[in-house]
């Protein structure tokens, strides 16, 4: 059933592409937050940086 199922995929992909590939929008999505936020997003966890000076020094 899964060879079935992945063929079925592959022959409506050829028939009907995706219209947008879902990578390359999310890729669209985050440049355009950076730049809302001036190239610092502070709202996401995933846009912090993974290193921050310690404040204390």
């Amino acid at each position: 059933m899964d060879t079935l199922n992945r063929e079925l995929d592959e022959l409506v992909d050829e028939l009907a592409p995706p219209l947008i590939d879902l990578e390359q929008l999310e890729r669209m999505v985050t440049q355009d937050e950076l730049l809302q936020f001036d190239g610092e997003c502070f709202e996401h966890d995933a846009c912090l940086p993974i290193f921050r000076p310690s404040a204390a020094r």
